[in-house]
């Protein structure tokens, strides 16, 4: 049986997390590949006939310009078509790119449906589990798929140390602090020395005089 906090049982834990994640993308992955493939050949097929149309002019009709023009006009059109298909890859590439970007954010914002988190909390050791309430955070919303992939990073990053660090530290800090009672104050032996005080002298007092037996 191996130990909870094991780097074998933090890797096992890490290939679970991993593996629900494959799960939940792997529609959406599928969905960006066709996609890809899609533009990819629409990009192709654009520029084999902008290519094609570029090549088919012909400047023959423009001899009243003058020989030379229609000469410079023959050797730019090639340069002046690969020019179009170029600014046509960057806005196939420019779109496509933001397309990825919205369709990567939007799967990271994808909620973890409840029968998978309620699948993969058990296999997961106590340790993997703090990391998870770790990302999580206030909980103010649903655990996300982003939340699961940082989870699944932080594991690789040392969380768990970090996160049993700062609990130390805590203890330490949230700790009552230890007063001196009045006997360990400074100067409490001083005080508590018996004050020693001088006999003050006492006057003697003169009896009167009377007449009579003495009693």
């Amino acid at each position: 049986m191996m130990n909870p906090t094991s780097p074998e049982r933090i890797r096992q834990d890490g290939r679970l997390i991993g593996q629900a994640l494959l799960k939940l993308a792997l529609p959406r992955l599928i969905f960006r590949v066709v996609v890809v493939a899609i533009a990819a050949v629409i990009w192709l097929l654009v520029a084999a006939w902008l290519l094609a149309f570029g090549k088919s002019l012909s400047f023959e009709g423009m001899h009243a310009l003058g020989q030379q023009t229609v000469d410079m006009l023959t050797r730019v059109n090639p340069y002046f078509w690969w020019g179009v298909v170029a600014i046509w890859s960057l806005i196939v590439f420019f779109s496509l790119r933001a397309w990825l970007g919205s369709s990567i954010a939007a799967g990271r914002a994808a909620v973890v449906p409840t029968d998978v988190l309620s699948d993969l909390a058990p296999r997961l050791s106590p340790e993997v589990l703090d990391v998870l309430r770790w990302v999580w955070g206030e909980r103010e919303e649903p655990l996300t798929v982003g939340d699961l992939q940082r989870a699944h990073t932080e594991l690789r990053h040392n969380r768990i140390g970090k996160i049993a660090l700062v609990r130390e530290q805590s203890g330490i800090l949230d700790a009552p602090a230890h007063r001196p009672g009045p006997d360990e104050r400074p100067g409490a032996a001083r005080h508590a020395e018996p004050r020693i005080t001088e006999p003050r002298a006492v006057e003697p007092r003169l009896a009167e005089p009377h007449i009579g037996p003495a009693r």
